[in-house]
């Protein structure tokens, strides 16, 4: 079980005292942990800068936005607090600012445990720069605990293209544990396994060599009933038709049979 609690280190060494602060993070099915050595962090109490962005969030909420996103997001049993998406950026983007990658990953732990809408996406934004420097298994499994208690495509697709995206482009063996979400229950879960092939389609990052994995993250989902399984393939074959046209007419062309009506849809607008 991922469980939220804190476990004190502390290693003594001759004429000093060094203290580390080991915390598991994420909710479900977990044993990840992080380190963050106390020594080097400014962030001297976690749960203040939580409440000073939760306190910010709250001064930017908009009660009509927040009727509007509630009802959008109607799937989600998460709260609102009723934020545009500018105000999430720029609040994060002050309290991350003086931040080390490191020090990161027990804020995002709290803000995500916060259960707001808002806040999850905070914990987003923050995951969007961990992704780019920490170490791409420590990301992937905080990413992994989270994945369980994922509610909607509001925080879904936010993690999965900019995040775990930016791991998969970084280290293309992170294929394999995608490729085990595939036969998930969860059909969030089986989303996650394809979605982030998006970032690869996307034209500041796509490579012809790209092709045959992102075609291979679609396939497993083409005849997959599930709305938002589907959607997500279609639309990564929808993206990756922007770059290679031809290669994914023939694709069609040879398992439209076996696509459902929305796959076909999704991934055919732009041909």
């Amino acid at each position: 079980m991922c469980e939220s609690k804190h476990l004190m280190r502390v290693q003594r060494t001759e004429g000093a005292l060094a203290s580390s602060t080991t915390q598991y993070i994420g909710q479900e099915a977990c044993s990840v942990f992080v380190v963050v050595r106390q020594e080097e962090s400014p962030i001297s109490d976690v749960s203040s800068v939580v409440e000073k962005i939760t306190r910010e969030l709250k001064d930017n909420s908009n009660p009509e936005r927040k009727v509007k996103i509630s009802k959008y997001m109607k799937t989600s049993n998460l709260r609102f607090i009723g934020v545009e998406l500018p105000d999430i950026h720029r609040i994060v983007k002050t309290h991350i600012k003086p931040l080390k990658p490191e020090q990161l990953p027990s804020l995002m732990g709290e803000l995500w445990s916060t259960e707001s809408f808002e806040t999850r996406l905070a914990a987003i934004d923050m995951m969007k720069v961990y992704a780019k420097k920490a170490p791409v298994e420590k990301a992937l499994d905080i990413i992994d605990c989270w994945i369980d208690e994922i509610d909607t495509w509001g925080i879904c697709d936010p993690l999965c293209q900019p995040c775990i995206g930016t791991l998969l482009y970084r280290d293309p063996s992170i294929a394999k544990t995608l490729e085990e979400w595939r036969d998930s229950d969860n059909f969030w879960r089986r989303r996650c396994s394809v979605l982030p092939y998006l970032f690869l389609c996307l034209k500041a990052n796509y490579q012809p060599e790209f092709d045959s994995r992102i075609l291979k993250a679609v396939e497993p989902h083409i005849d997959d009933e599930e709305f938002f399984v589907g959607k997500a393939a279609g639309w990564v074959l929808r993206e990756l038709s922007k770059r290679n046209p031809h290669l994914v007419r023939g694709y069609i062309d040879k398992n439209k049979d076996r696509m459902t009506k929305l796959v076909l849809r999704e991934g055919s607008k732009k041909l």
